[in-house]
């Protein structure tokens, strides 16, 4: 399996040619139009996340988060400080049986070093209270600051978002048939065009589908926007919810 994360570790080195890595067919989203954004950085490894308590994040599981890790809210451009900016350390995280592996239970929950003052700029974004499987061909949406050139690895400035086509899990299963288990944590997204996808630096970010919160952007094939393969979330069961409103709680 090709998943994003192995070339964030080599983030450093040049990826080849041809291989995409942003936002792919995206555009620039408002500033402060996703206010329950979050961007982690842990020494330059870089992950989004989701604002779902004052001080909590949601975020996904294979993402780098220790001790030196930042949490900053009210973000739009990551090199032009605004007002609304909050910057946080890590003060502890939880996962739940995350498997490295195969990615299933990718999520992981992330306790800010203080609570964040909600504003026009920072706000939370809800947990879902609906889990029935998202309808194939659904249009979903979500952003990131995820590089955006090919051939090498550098984050967008600024957030960018893109709309996305959800797909039936048995369709992705079908298309991820060589090695990669889709679950029932899980849940897709595919653009058969090759235009449109989320790639490297959007990890753990939110996917929203018909104005609720129902995935975590989990993994892709290495080549980003690939008319082949689906881009794979973890899906916000039931039980993860219940499991997260726990431990937050």
């Amino acid at each position: 399996m090709l998943f994003w994360i192995l070339a964030s570790l080599l983030a450093s080195l040049l990826l080849p040619n041809g291989e995409c890595s942003k936002i792919i067919g995206g555009q620039e989203a408002a500033p402060h139009s996703r206010p329950y954004m979050a961007l982690l950085d842990t020494n330059g490894y870089q992950c989004a996340g989701t604002l779902i308590k004052a001080d909590w994040v949601l975020t996904a599981a294979h993402c780098k988060v220790n001790s030196s890790t930042t949490i900053k809210l009210g973000v739009h451009s990551r090199t032009v400080v605004n007002k609304y900016v909050q910057t946080f350390k890590y003060l502890r995280s939880k996962k739940r049986d995350f498997n490295s592996r195969t990615l299933n239970n990718d999520f992981e929950i992330v306790q800010l070093s203080g609570k964040a003052k909600l504003n026009k700029a920072v706000k939370i974004l809800p947990l879902p209270d609906k889990f029935d499987d998202v309808k194939d061909g659904t249009v979903c949406d979500t952003a990131g600051w995820g590089t955006t050139k090919k051939g090498i690895v550098q984050p967008a400035d600024k957030l960018m978002e893109v709309s996305l086509t959800a797909i039936s899990r048995k369709k992705c299963a079908a298309k991820w048939k060589s090695g990669t288990k889709i679950t029932n944590n899980m849940m897709c997204t595919f653009d058969a065009s090759g235009k449109k996808d989320v790639c490297r630096g959007d990890s753990g970010g939110p996917l929203i589908c018909e104005k609720m919160f129902r995935g975590i952007i989990s993994f892709g094939p290495k080549l980003c926007a690939n008319p082949e393969l689906p881009s794979v979330y973890t899906f916000l069961t039931k039980n993860y919810v219940n499991w997260i409103k726990k431990e937050i709680n």
